[in-house]
């Protein structure tokens, strides 16, 4: 189905693609960050449906330091990465970023004990947590949180409507944000089907939208007396209800990176800067985390490294009582979901604990800097950006600038992606596409590939 949604988008959309398109068919690789895994595997099937070109991102990617070093090495045409690149690792020919699509990175965990229950997390807890300091999930910290922030429960175990999700936060005493997400597959069925919030207590509807894009928000009456259904064309997708929640006395397992990773360096630039100035910034957890690695060595079984944005996931979802951050597509995804896996909810610079959503992290990108080649800086003192989620990433490809038939595939690849195929897809892909002057920005350092 899914490749099946792909193509007809691609064939669709042959017809939007600029005039710099290429005509003659090459190939073009590369590698790197896993943070986009999921955004690339479908790009390249679209835009080689659409042109007859052969563009292809390895899966897995390798992360972000693998995607550095085969670009420098000269194995790839194209590198991913969601970092910067140190000076020692740069490549000897020129070339430049190109940010093309961003995302949240969710603090993702399981565990049964909750019921279903949305944690709500502080940048200080989540310092506790990843620092080995907290190490069980009852911790005064975690409980003072939830008590903080109303915890919502989903007791639908499983959604009536495979790859269609709901995330719920609390905007106000009695209002909360509900954020249904719905996969490319889904979204090309349901499109323009009603999306209905019904307060099964009182038998009312209490509010009403429709599936324009990947991911809606709606705004609704939320309080210790409802209980709200979630439905997306008639299908229940989610049964959200306040919840008092003990939290059991059981050890945390935190799960992290063990490869480079552009995911790891994103995590750790949001511990640095919003959390304790004690971590280090780069692509490895045990280098980034106070004390290093002889520290994490401490820890023991209860910090487990993982290769790749896959196997963090999938060992969070196969084990209750984890935690750690991956991207957030890899969080809905609906097998993870259907297991226990969920995404926390985290306290941004204005106080509010906000849903991983796209539009949370395009609200958090929005106030970013962009430097003269392409790499962006993101402001994590946004004390005035309610609607921020705070843990976020911009992914990038390491492009060549030197003139060549494959480097004017992706020239052309990137200008596709962030003039056609975000703004449509990356929402329903689990992503943020860029806009306004990122975007602007993004599209110039596009055409600086192959330009010389």
């Amino acid at each position: 189905m899914k490749k099946k949604f792909i193509t007809s988008v691609a064939i669709a959309l042959v017809g939007a693609l600029g005039a710099g398109t290429v005509a003659l068919a090459e190939s073009a690789n590369g590698s790197g960050a896993t943070f986009p895994q999921n955004f690339q595997a479908a790009a390249t099937v679209a835009y080689n449906a659409a042109t007859g070109q052969n563009v292809s991102y390895a899966n897995p990617g390798g992360g972000s330091g693998k995607g550095k070093r085969d670009f420098k090495a000269g194995l790839t045409d194209f590198g991913g990465s969601d970092s910067a690149v140190a000076t020692k690792d740069e490549a000897s020919f020129d070339w430049v970023y190109v940010p093309y699509v961003g995302g949240a990175i969710a603090v993702a965990y399981r565990l049964d004990e909750l019921k279903g229950a949305t944690l709500s997390l502080s940048e200080g807890t989540i310092n506790g947590i990843f620092g080995g300091v907290i190490t069980k999930w009852n911790d005064p910290a975690i409980v003072a949180d939830m008590k903080k922030s109303p915890t919502w429960a989903n007791s639908k175990k499983k959604s009536d409507l495979k790859g269609a999700t709901a995330l719920i936060a609390t905007t106000g005493r009695t209002s909360v944000n509900i954020t249904v997400s719905a996969v490319p597959s889904v979204l090309r069925s349901y499109k323009g089907k009603t999306i209905e919030i019904i307060d099964q207590t009182t038998k009312k509807s209490v509010k009403k939208g429709t599936l324009s894009r990947g991911e809606v928000t709606l705004s609704a009456t939320g309080n210790a007396k409802s209980k709200l259904s979630v439905k997306l064309g008639g299908k229940e997708i989610a049964v959200f209800q306040e919840a008092k929640v003990t939290m059991p006395s059981k050890d945390i397992t935190v799960v992290y990176r063990s490869d480079g990773s552009g995911t790891t360096n994103n995590f750790c630039n949001f511990m640095k800067n919003a959390a304790n100035n004690d971590w280090a910034v780069n692509d490895a957890f045990t280098s980034c985390v106070p004390g290093g690695s002889a520290k994490v060595a401490t820890f023991g079984s209860r910090f487990q490294g993982q290769s790749g944005s896959a196997n963090v996931s999938n060992y969070i979802a196969d084990n209750s009582g984890t935690i750690g951050y991956t991207e957030v597509s890899f969080v809905t995804d609906a097998t993870r979901a259907a297991k226990g896996m969920k995404a926390a909810n985290v306290r941004n610079a204005a106080g509010r604990y906000m849903a991983p959503t796209s539009a949370a992290a395009s609200a958090f990108l929005s106030g970013s800097r962009v430097d003269t080649k392409g790499f962006v800086t993101f402001d994590y003192a946004q004390k005035r950006n309610t609607s921020a989620y705070p843990i976020v990433a911009v992914t990038y490809v390491l492009g060549k600038t030197a003139k060549s038939s494959k480097n004017a595939v992706v020239s052309d690849y990137l200008q596709w992606i962030l003039n056609t195929f975000a703004p449509t897809n990356a929402e329903a892909l689990g992503y943020a596409p860029l806009s306004g002057a990122l975007k602007d920005k993004a599209l110039v350092q596009a055409k600086l590939i192959n330009s010389k």
